[in-house]
Formats: C-alpha cells, sequence, structure tokens
C-alpha cells in the first residue's frame, strides 16, 4: 500500500514539473501582456491584477498607442507572416506529396540517393547557405519580398515534407491503386480519388509540421527580409521603444505569435490523431 502511495507521488511530482516548465512560461507570458510597466516589474510578482490592454494596443498601433513612439505596430508583419506560411506550407505539401508517392511507388534510379539528399536538407545549418541565398536572391530581385520568403520557406519545408508523405504513402497497400488499374482507371485517378483520401492525415500532419517550422522562421527572414516584408518573429525582435525594450509588449506580441499556430492546430486536429495513429492501426492489421 505504501510503497503503491508513493508511485503515485512520484508520478504526480513527475507531471507537475512538467507542467509548470510546459505551461508556466506560456501562462507568466500571459499575463505580462495584461500587466502595465509598474505591474510587470513589481516583486514580489502578481497574480490577481486589473488587467490592461495597453500593450495590445501598442502591438496593433490602435487608440492613443498609434501615436506614441514605443508602438510596435504588427499589423504588417503579422499579415506577411500569414502570408508566406499558408503560401510555404501548401507548396511544400503539394510537391512534398507528389514527391513522396513518387519515391512509395516507383524504384526509379538514384531513389535512395534522392531521399537522402531532400532529408540532409534539414541537417545543414541555416546560416551555412545564408550567403548563398542572400547574393541569389539579390541578383533574382526577391530580397526583402514576400515571394522570396514564400520561395525559402518551402525549399526548408520540401525535404521533411517528402520524407513525411512518402512513410503514409507505404502504408497504403499497392493492391488498392491495381484495382483501379485493371478496371481501366489510370492512376492519376486512382491517386486522387482512392489513395490520397486514405493519406489526408498524413497531410494534416505535414502540414502542421511544415506550418509551425514556417511561421516561426527567423534566420533567413531576418537577413532575405529587413524592411517591407518583415515577418512577426523578426519583427519582434526589434521591438525598441523610447524607454527601451518593451517587455509588455513582447509578451503580448508573442501571445498574437502563438495564436494562429493554436487555432490551425485545433481546426485540423481530427485529421492529425488520425495521421498519428494510422501507423500504429496498420501495425496491428499486420
Amino acid at each position: 500500500m505504501r510503497q503503491t502511495q508513493s508511485n503515485l507521488l512520484l508520478v504526480i511530482a513527475v507531471i507537475g514539473v512538467y507542467l509548470v516548465f510546459s505551461f508556466g512560461p506560456i501562462l507568466w507570458m500571459i499575463l505580462s501582456s495584461l500587466k502595465d510597466r509598474q505591474e510587470l516589474f513589481a516583486w514580489p510578482t502578481t497574480v490577481i491584477f486589473v488587467p490592461n490592454l495597453s500593450s495590445y494596443e501598442a502591438v496593433f498601433a490602435i487608440g492613443d498607442a498609434e501615436r506614441t513612439a514605443s508602438a510596435i505596430g504588427l499589423v504588417n508583419a503579422l499579415i506577411t507572416s500569414i502570408i508566406v506560411s499558408v503560401g510555404g506550407t501548401a507548396l511544400a505539401v503539394g510537391f512534398g506529396t507528389l514527391a513522396g508517392y513518387a519515391a512509395s511507388r516507383f524504384a526509379f534510379p538514384g531513389r535512395d540517393d534522392f531521399m537522402f539528399f531532400a532529408l540532409s536538407t534539414r541537417m545543414i545549418p541555416p546560416i551555412a547557405v545564408l550567403v548563398f541565398y542572400h547574393y541569389m536572391f539579390a541578383e533574382l530581385g526577391l530580397s526583402d519580398s514576400v515571394l522570396g520568403l514564400v520561395l525559402i520557406t518551402t525549399f526548408i519545408n520540401l525535404g521533411l515534407a517528402t520524407w513525411i508523405m512518402k512513410g503514409f504513402f507505404d502504408g497504403v497497400p499497392r493492391e488498392v491503386e491495381n484495382v483501379a488499374l485493371v478496371n481501366g482507371y489510370t492512376r492519376l485517378y486512382a491517386f486522387r480519388k482512392l489513395v490520397l483520401p486514405m493519406v489526408r492525415g498524413g497531410i494534416a500532419a505535414t502540414a502542421g509540421f511544415c506550418f509551425i517550422f514556417a511561421w516561426n522562421e527567423f534566420t533567413f527572414s531576418s537577413v532575405l527580409a529587413t524592411t517591407k516584408a518583415q515577418t512577426l518573429p523578426v519583427k519582434i525582435s526589434s521591438a525598441m521603444g523610447a524607454t527601451g525594450i518593451e517587455w509588455a509588449q513582447i509578451c503580448a506580441a508573442g501571445v498574437v505569435l502563438m495564436l494562429p499556430v493554436a487555432i490551425f492546430f485545433f481546426l485540423i486536429r481530427r485529421y492529425l490523431l488520425m495521421g498519428m495513429t494510422f501507423g500504429v492501426l496498420r501495425g496491428s492489421r499486420a
């Protein structure tokens, strides 16, 4: 009995520590975004206080905050981040799905080398290729442009999307397409009508990972887009007011940065769960 109680207490303690380290920073950021400067630096910190939305007004440059020098103004950066993340994710998942299907179904020469090359693009430190992309985009006229950022996020996530989707296509029996081909349908028809619906959970999971990487991308954006096409992470990093670093505004901007990812995963949660359990269900049938 004592051993059981000790084990239970140990489990509760481990879960408690995990929750503190996982959700503690998020809770602290949300509370700090609702405080004024005096309450933010008060010690001991206050948990019960009157919420103050001035930081959010400054973040979006609305109301009286629009006339202050400390307003960050994230509207343009937020729109740019949404366009870049959605566009880059859609292209990466689209091309990655086609490449993953080809690598799964066709034994073309150099397939293994191709898959290794696709994966190796995620292994290279961004700083190692940053100068090359900077010169290339300057020559092509894509520096400090939304199109350039969409292309770079597509390149970054394409290899990852290809690898993930190949794994999901490997889990679909080839007999599904063979039956369609025997009955006179084209492979394209079998791919669109039969195979894709079976891996929609995998597409959602892949889109989720690619969206996170695109939304949080900082290294390339901070060099390739410095003024007109600044993304949200780059804009937040340069948040300086008349009195120095505006920590309350940065916390408010962090909440804004976190919300689209939370909303996106909430919308695809059903398909995401389907994709995560696909391999387990296939293994149990085998």
